[in-house]
């Protein structure tokens, strides 16, 4: 009876364990689209409104964007490439003040990007505090920075993922080639 018991127990716990196993070894499709995907969600479509203030308290809508090309450029201070590519940035906009807007939306809180700017100057605003506009509206899987791109009429025309600005990543060229490109349009 010792022996039979012995065997019904060593039998539950294998088909226990057995059991336990098939449960982990089903895979789920992945639900999330690839970042070109991403992409093309965007592109063509009206930007998304917001409404914030920059780090001087002045407001920035979409619509205070219309009549100009916008870059809207997400980033934040632990990033490199993010301070980087802000020098590009300000180049692009010192050349174009008439045709473009260049505005930036860092995650770094208000405090933060006040001290950052007391370092670094920029030609154009910076908005702090914005993890929630970069991870939801402008969000996706893109990484930092990220750059969208909106005509004088407020459709995206081109969004930029960190992965397409990996490496030699000519910033400025790349930035002055779609101003002049978008104004000849």
């Amino acid at each position: 009876m010792k022996t039979l018991l012995s065997v019904i127990t060593i039998v539950l716990l294998i088909s226990t364990s057995i059991l336990a196993q098939d449960h982990f070894l089903v895979e789920l499709e992945t639900r999330s689209p690839d970042v070109a995907a991403q992409v093309r969600g965007y592109e063509g479509y009206p930007s998304i409104p917001f409404m914030a203030s920059d780090t001087e308290g002045k407001q920035h809508t979409v619509n205070s964007l219309k009549g100009k090309i916008s870059y809207l450029y997400f980033w934040n201070e632990a990033c490199p490439k993010c301070i980087e590519y802000l020098d590009a940035l300000n180049r692009v906009q010192e050349e174009n003040p008439g045709t473009l807007n260049v505005l930036s939306f860092s995650d770094n809180k208000k405090n933060e990007v006040i001290s950052f700017l007391e370092t670094k100057q920029l030609n154009f605003p910076v908005i702090a505090n914005s993890k929630l506009l970069a991870d939801g509206p402008y969000g996706g899987d893109f990484g930092y920075p990220r750059l969208f791109i909106i005509d004088e009429d407020g459709i995206i025309k081109y969004v930029i993922p960190e992965i397409e600005m990996r490496g030699d990543f000519d910033a400025y060229g790349f930035f002055d080639a779609v101003q002049r490109s978008l104004q000849k349009k």
